[in-house]
């Protein structure tokens, strides 16, 4: 089985998949609060501790702070107890993974930054700006928005509200192609804050 986890991009969420890559089932949460909980609840349910995990990953950033120290809690006690690698993606390389196979059209994307801000990718490396200067970067270019929260949509005049849906099998591959390494580590060269 495989497991992965996203505590980085709204809505936040945990998958399960069996040996050839099959969803088995997917719990997405939207209070930030709850990410232990939710995830706990999830790995209880399907008695992960006890099954034969082959696979674990996660998206690393940029999130909320304690989000992302939730997550990495998380997989890296599953990676030790399991004596198995993680693999982890930060949010714009997989975004851009999903986009592609999605949209024909090149979309330009904003990741929440929790603040006033966004982050925007520029050159391979995030950068992060307020939502009104993204809104006039990104003014006459088409904009995927739905990772956004609705009072930063507002904000984009050339708005895609492409679905969302089956981001977490796009991120299973992408996290498939990513090397593995002991533990997970969050992206925290991205303040959120």
């Amino acid at each position: 089985m495989k497991f992965i986890l996203n505590v980085s991009v709204d809505l936040h969420f945990c998958a399960l998949f069996d040996a050839d890559g099959n969803l088995v089932e997917k719990r997405s949460w939207a209070v930030k609060k709850r990410d232990g909980e939710e995830v706990f609840e999830f790995l209880q349910k399907h008695d992960v501790y006890g099954m034969n995990l082959t696979f674990l990953g996660g998206v690393s950033g940029p999130g909320g702070f304690t989000s992302l120290r939730v997550g990495a809690g998380i997989l890296n006690a599953l990676a030790v107890a399991k004596k198995m690698p993680v693999h982890q993606v930060r949010a714009d390389v997989w975004i851009s993974a999903f986009l592609k196979l999605y949209s024909e059209d090149e979309l330009a994307f904003c990741l929440n930054s929790f603040s006033d801000g966004v982050f925007h990718s520029d050159s391979k490396k995030l950068q992060r700006i307020t939502t009104e200067e993204a809104s006039i970067k990104f003014q006459d270019q088409k904009m995927f928005v739905a990772i956004l929260p609705e009072n930063k949509r507002e904000l984009f005049k050339n708005k895609i509200d492409l679905s969302f849906d089956n981001a977490e099998i796009v991120l299973l591959d992408v996290l498939k192609k990513s090397a593995s390494q002991k533990l997970f580590m969050p992206d925290y060269e991205f303040p959120a804050v």
